[in-house]
């Protein structure tokens, strides 16, 4: 069994990922690159990762993360955290990352009005 599941639904033009499992080395951050570069080929690309039910995350989760938002900035989205576990969030503010590489939001609502207004300010 995958250490990592992922699940996709969309709103309008947000993708949201919820992410169940661990986040780590060989088992969890490929399968989440590879399914952020399938949605960059397909032009979506604000994506939310939920990162409530992620168990694990280690140095190389923590990676993956950071160089996906960095291809999605490349690509003209961004990439919103969703309400991280307590471990998740733990390991990400030790990494200095919240706040000053991810936004964070604590519901769907939040996420989806973030991207609404950074589209109103770039039209």
């Amino acid at each position: 069994m995958p250490a990592l599941h992922i699940a996709e639904r969309r709103v309008g033009e947000v993708t949201f990922l919820t992410l169940t499992g661990r986040l780590i080395l060989d088992e969890g951050e490929g399968p989440l690159r590879d399914r952020i570069d399938g949605l960059i080929r397909q032009g979506r690309v604000d994506v939310v990762v939920d990162l409530h039910e992620v168990t694990y995350i280690d140095s190389c989760g923590v990676g993956a993360l950071v160089a996906k938002c960095v291809s999605l900035r490349k690509a003209g989205g961004d990439l919103i955290l969703l309400h991280p576990s307590e471990r998740s969030h733990h390991t990400l503010e030790i990494a200095g990352l919240l706040g000053r590489v991810f936004e964070e939001c604590d519901s769907p609502d939040a996420a989806l009005s973030s991207f609404a207004a950074r589209h109103r300010t770039s039209a």
